[in-house]
């Protein structure tokens, strides 16, 4: 499968996804509300127990992969093949400079540090609504999950613009984290059951990925574009990175 198919079956699985928690959302009668004990702690520990993973991501996103490979040829064959210094997780290069962060001789990623302050949020505003034992109307908890989702929206369409401020990047990745928040307080208000919580929480994570691929998608078509020779993003794709 290329690439352009990939993120378009990942585009297709996350609507389907969104239509299914809207249906679920509008179609299942109400029940009482999670108890807190197991119920909305244990959604709420799930959720930031993804946060926290998300912030190791932000960190260094290629850990995991890192840590399973085992192929070291690959390594060698994209070494000759890349051959940019990378800063703030892109390639140093005019094409990628709003996709960095600069802030006292440190290179942010601009998307990652968005993310991260995302998670941070989200584990706070989670905690206080755990603490708090705060209870939404459904209105209030419909509103909840559509914002969510228009945020998701935008934040896709602000991934594949080809100018824009780094800053607007970190702030549009700060809110798809949040949205995340959102969607997952509303159902838990609406539906109160576990696995409807667990299904939400899985297809925040399916929006994440689906974001993931949709910026190396985007970063493969700025790196073919661009008039220098390096090539690196391209490289990536070919050699696995």
């Amino acid at each position: 499968m290329n690439q352009t198919k990939q993120v378009l079956f990942y585009l297709a699985s996350s609507v389907i996804g969104a239509a299914l928690l809207v249906g679920l959302a509008f179609q299942t009668p109400a029940s009482h509300p999670l108890s807190m004990f197991p119920g909305t702690i244990g959604i709420a520990g799930v959720f930031i127990l993804c946060c926290i993973f998300g912030i190791s991501f932000s960190l260094r996103p290629n850990w995991v992969r890192l840590f399973i490979r085992k192929k070291e040829e690959t390594t060698a064959n994209r070494s000759q093949a890349v051959q940019r210094l990378f800063h703030g997780h892109h390639p140093d290069c005019e094409t990628f400079e709003n996709h960095r962060w600069m802030s006292q001789n440190k290179t942010w990623c601009a998307g990652c540090l968005g993310l991260l302050i995302g998670c941070l949020l989200s584990i706070i505003l989670m905690i206080l609504y755990v603490v708090v034992s705060l209870h939404l109307s459904p209105m209030i908890s419909r509103l909840f999950l559509f914002l969510g989702l228009v945020i998701i929206a935008l934040v896709y369409l602000e991934i594949i613009q080809k100018r824009h401020h780094a800053s607007i990047h970190v702030l549009s990745n700060g809110m798809l984290v949040l949205s995340f928040f959102f969607i997952t307080v509303s159902i838990i208000e609406l539906l109160g059951k576990v696995e409807y919580g667990l299904y939400t929480i899985l297809l925040c994570m399916l929006w994440l990925d689906t974001r993931v691929q949709l910026s190396r998608w985007h970063h493969n078509r700025l790196c073919r574009s661009c008039p220098q020779l390096c090539k690196t993003y391209v490289a990536m794709i070919i050699y696995g990175r």
